[in-house]
């Protein structure tokens, strides 16, 4: 299972695309933000986050969003 659930805030996004940069890296070392697990799509001034099958839902992308767009939520552990 999962040790984090995220939570996606659009409105706070900029389209900085950091997140997928990070994300791309970490997972096909390359920077390619088509090739991340997370996808933002700017339309206009708004912007659409969403994660593609392969999101394990690692939190690396929560940890460098500079604008507080992405959270990770704990999920707790099951005994």
């Amino acid at each position: 299972m999962n040790k984090f659930k995220i939570e996606a805030t659009p409105e706070r996004c900029t389209g900085c695309l950091i997140c997928q940069l990070v994300c791309s890296e970490i997972y096909t070392k390359r920077f390619n933000p088509s090739m991340a697990r997370i996808k933002v799509d700017i339309l206009g001034v708004d912007c659409l986050i969403s994660f593609t099958e392969e999101c394990n839902e690692c939190g690396v992308c929560v940890d460098h969003c500079l604008y507080g767009a992405l959270k990770k939520i704990p999920r707790e552990k099951r005994k």
